[in-house]
């Protein structure tokens, strides 16, 4: 028989081998598609190791930098803005006695008041959906931008004391009934000299620079700043926790007490901070925190890439990294989130003075214990609640234990989680009956009591007289002032007239504007004191030459970009001042150590996960098949072949 061409048998199998390719083909085109579709749905994070350290080419040394104590700033008036300068009245003082006097003296006792108004009735979460991360920064602003201690001990004369009665019916903290319990008041310091006669009144100072300056982060002074400084590499100080970079902390005997007073007095570590109040609770300790790693984040950036700068040096350089993002975030993020967006920045305004005024500081900077959660929510990285969670309010104060224990991660996420409460005149039971941990100041603490007490101290007027000298017209009766029946008749019943009311239950009893958390007191007074902070600094970072070229990079900067860079969290929503529970609308990534390739939830990663396993073991299956199909085949050619023989 005549032989037969080997290409002509080749050719017959071509069908059957070009079908078991194509369905081969198939499926890797499926599960590669698959694998697309998986990686972009949970993002691909980058590693925090690339993070942005702000390099810029032929990076100078600095050449200015911010004092400590904020003087300098204003060439012709040195000492604006800087510690001890004159808070500002924007209103008439309104002393008992024309000169010093607590105001208000024929008002009803502040605890009462606050039984009757700022008891929470039901929880209304803030209508804008503004996450706990909003009252946290607000409380870090504030801490930065004043500050208006108490009398202490070494007061000349001794302590004002003007301690805040309890009423005997006070079943929460007064449960003996008792007509002599008290709540612990100490008047505020005032300026020396003032207060002497009605021409004289009592004035009063900022204890901390007005600029947005970090002063809560390095300190006012050479003092503070030494502090809280490594001495090297222009890092600042932190404590190794178990892999993790903490405030500094130091072994101490001090003994204090817990919350509830159920336990004896124990040893506790103490921590240094230049401000002792963001040691105050575990929140604001955590903004704290983020910041001091992101200082020494960029720290060791600068000096790798400039080895030759000194300690100094490169300190400044990376405290005036720190400082530009802190002033990026409060105006980019945080105060469009209150409803508050201030005309564009025209630049330096070297007539302006910063200073602060009492009516920002009594009636709006301390607003976010209004808007604070009865309880901390914790959350792993799936966002199921950890054991230790919900963690009561008051176990988040004066000590740094939740911190220590699971790190600053589940408090992260929970705050960004989460809603914080309406802006409103009703506080959790938590703030209203809070037993002090701090042995500066022992006792029941009534925030909402406390607020009332500070406002008559320093002599503020009431409610209506701030409007009217303000220009925004008084209200006529309680119902003029809100459309809430509940809170009009608590208003009636707490005070006689609505011209006799305190300044901070009024402004907190307006009704919002629109898209605001504020009424239109506080709107106002926040618009006129932002401005002046921003417009009034000469080291504002869109006016420092020396940043100019990472403007675009420094305004693209967000919060959740800082909680990423330094924590251990890797998945979160890009504007975390607006709370979010979805994981799915956490479209801001960054792994961490090692790049992961897949990040987000963990329920979606098993599906995505399943699915290309079973893809997976399908083409193996068909592949196997088709290597049986194309044997088989080659056993047929082979006979045929034989029988074409």
């Amino acid at each position: 028989m005549p032989s037969r061409n080997l290409s002509e048998v080749f050719a017959r199998r071509i069908p059957s081998m070009s079908k078991i390719s194509q369905i081969s083909i198939l499926y890797v085109c499926i599960i590669l598609v698959s694998l697309s579709f998986s990686f972009s749905a949970v993002g691909v994070p980058v590693s925090k190791e690339e993070s942005s350290t702000f390099q810029i080419e032929n990076e100078t040394l600095p050449q200015q930098w911010r004092s400590l104590n904020g003087s300098g700033n204003n060439i012709a008036n040195p000492s604006w803005g800087s510690v001890g300068s004159e808070m500002s009245r924007l209103t008439d003082a309104n002393f008992s006695d024309n000169i010093s006097s607590l105001a208000h003296s024929e008002f009803k006792n502040p605890r009462e008041i606050s039984n009757i108004v700022c008891d929470e009735i039901e929880i209304i979460n803030d209508s804008n959906g503004l996450s706990s991360i909003n009252s946290l920064w607000s409380e870090f602003i504030r801490n930065d931008v004043l500050f208006a201690p108490h009398q202490d001990s070494l007061h000349p004369g001794g302590m004002e004391e003007a301690h805040i009665s309890i009423p005997a019916d006070d079943e929460i903290i007064n449960p003996s009934g008792s007509h002599s319990a008290q709540m612990r008041y100490i008047r505020t310091e005032f300026i020396d000299g003032s207060g002497t006669d009605e021409n004289n009144t009592r004035k009063y100072s900022n204890q901390a620079s007005s600029w947005i300056d970090g002063s809560s982060i390095y300190g006012l002074n050479n003092a503070e700043n030494s502090w809280v400084r490594s001495g090297s590499g222009g890092r600042v100080s932190v404590t190794d926790w178990l892999g993790s970079d903490m405030i500094p902390a130091y072994d101490s005997n001090v003994f204090v007490s817990n919350w509830d007073g159920s336990e004896s007095h124990y040893n506790q570590i103490q921590f240094s901070l230049a401000d002792d109040r963001n040691g105050e609770n575990i929140g604001v300790s955590t903004l704290h925190l983020l910041f001091l790693r992101e200082h020494n984040r960029l720290a060791d950036a600068i000096e790798e890439r400039n080895p030759d700068w000194s300690d100094e040096q490169i300190f400044q350089r990376a405290r005036k990294l720190v400082i530009a993002q802190i002033q990026v975030i409060t105006y980019s993020e945080y105060l469009p989130s209150l409803g508050i967006n201030l005309p564009e920045y025209k630049g330096y305004n070297s007539s302006m003075n910063p200073e602060i005024s009492n009516e920002f500081f009594l009636l709006v900077s301390n607003s976010f214990t209004s808007q604070r959660n009865d309880a901390w929510l914790l959350l792993n990285d799936s966002r199921i609640e950890i054991s230790s969670s919900p963690l009561q309010l008051e176990r988040g104060y004066w000590t740094m234990d939740p911190i220590l224990d699971d790190g600053i991660e589940p408090l992260i996420r929970g705050a960004a989680f989460e809603p914080q409460r309406e802006n409103d005149v009703a506080l959790v039971s938590n703030l209203r009956n809070l037993l002090s941990g701090k042995s500066s100041w022992p006792g029941w603490i009534d925030e909402c009591a406390m607020a009332i007490q500070l406002g008559r101290d320093r002599g503020i007027t009431d409610y209506n007289s701030i409007r009217s000298q303000l220009g925004y017209g008084k209200y006529l009766n309680w119902s003029d002032l809100t459309e809430d029946e509940n809170i009009s008749q608590q208003l009636s019943q707490a005070y006689d007239s609505i011209d006799g009311m305190d300044a901070i239950i009024g402004v907190l009893s307006e009704p919002r504007m629109a898209n605001s958390v504020f009424g239109e007191t506080q709107y106002n007074l926040a618009i006129n004191q932002y401005s002046m902070l921003r417009d009034s600094d000469n080291y504002w970072y869109a006016n420092d030459p020396e940043l100019v070229p990472l403007l675009s990079e420094l305004n693209n900067t967000s919060l959740s970009d800082i909680i990423l860079r330094n924590s251990e969290v890797e998945s979160i929503q890009c504007n975390v001042f607006i709370a979010e529970s979805n994981v799915e609308n956490f479209d801001c990534h960054l792994s961490n150590n090692q790049i992961s390739i897949i990040d987000g939830d963990n329920t979606n990663q098993g599906i995505y996960i399943g699915v290309l396993l079973i893809l997976i073991i399908m083409g193996i299956i068909v592949i196997s098949k088709s290597g049986q199909v194309i044997e088989s085949s080659n056993k047929s050619e082979e006979l045929n072949y034989g029988d074409d023989e």
